[in-house]
């Protein structure tokens, strides 16, 4: 059944050319500029973003942030991220402004490596000028990063939401358990919308969303799974700190953000072998499709 719609290719050849583009097309090279361009945005970004709750009095969201992260993270990851956060939290707000431009400028040297990736992924050539490619990166970054920041806003504020609602209906407990329930499924979906915009928009070509799905829900799934190994791992047989000294936190974080980086290549990858054998997708080196 499967085959019959990507010319005879089954969902194990899908997976096994998946996996070849990927080592072809130099993907692990790209990934790990990534991981080293999203670390050196990561503690800008938390500047910026500490400036900009202060405006929207999200007293809440460091600590609900220091929580799922620690969902996710290795200890020794979330000691760094910690004690980045405490550090910024002190600082005058004189540095917001020059936070800004470093967090935009670092990000989005993130994103025009993504799109040099994805073009790789798709056989195409970047026809977009410097001077669109450049501003287009920094409206892509500020879009990825609100998006996140609604999910981020939508999982604190939510519960809020919820007990009112439930106070009005008359609903208390039933609210309760049904939160419980939903808000890590809409989480997940949150993140497959957000990761389908990245594919989307970042490569070179006109997309059709049918084809960018799998790719995002497939990428999304497997970066929670590596998230919670690489965790397991670092908690219980990684000893990192032993080896590296004081910078084994900041290998492991970086190390995380290369995991991260690849699993969402390895999306792009999917999503490209799925629309090249497809009957009415685009063939490799098409930036339309037919």
């Amino acid at each position: 059944m499967f085959s019959r719609y990507l010319r005879g290719l089954g969902p194990l050849e899908v997976i096994k050319r998946s996996v070849k583009d990927f080592i072809d097309d130099e993907m692990p090279t790209y990934s790990a500029a990534l991981a080293f361009q999203m670390f050196f945005s990561l503690f800008p970004f938390l500047i910026f973003l500490i400036a900009l709750l202060s405006f929207l009095d999200l007293q809440n969201f460091f600590e609900w942030l220091r929580q799922q992260a620690a969902l996710l993270l290795p200890q020794q990851a979330m000691d760094e991220v910690n004690a980045a956060i405490d550090k910024i939290m002190e600082q005058k707000s004189g540095l917001f402004s020059m936070a800004i431009i470093v967090a935009l400028w670092t990000a989005s040297s993130g994103v025009r490596s993504a799109m040099d990736a994805m073009n790789k992924a798709y056989d195409v050539e970047e026809g977009r000028p410097a001077w669109k490619r450049f501003p287009l990166s920094i409206v892509y970054t500020v879009g990825i990063a609100l998006m996140l920041l609604m999910a981020a806003g939508f999982m604190i504020i939510g519960p809020e939401v919820m007990n009112w609602l439930a106070h009005y209906l008359g609903l208390e407990q039933l609210m309760v358990v049904i939160w419980a329930w939903v808000r890590w499924p809409v989480a997940v979906l949150l993140l497959i919308m957000a990761l389908a915009l990245v594919y989307y928009v970042v490569p070179d070509v006109k997309q059709r969303f049918r084809f960018i799905t799998p790719g995002s829900v497939l990428a999304v799934l497997v970066w929670i799974v590596a998230s919670l190994g690489f965790g397991f791992y670092v908690k219980n047989f990684g000893k990192y700190d032993a080896m590296y000294g004081s910078i084994g936190a900041i290998i492991v974080l970086l190390l995380y953000f290369y995991i991260s980086a690849a699993v969402l290549l390895m999306g792009a990858e999917l999503n490209a072998v799925i629309e090249h054998h497809h009957p009415e997708g685009k063939d490799p080196g098409e930036k339309t499709p037919p």
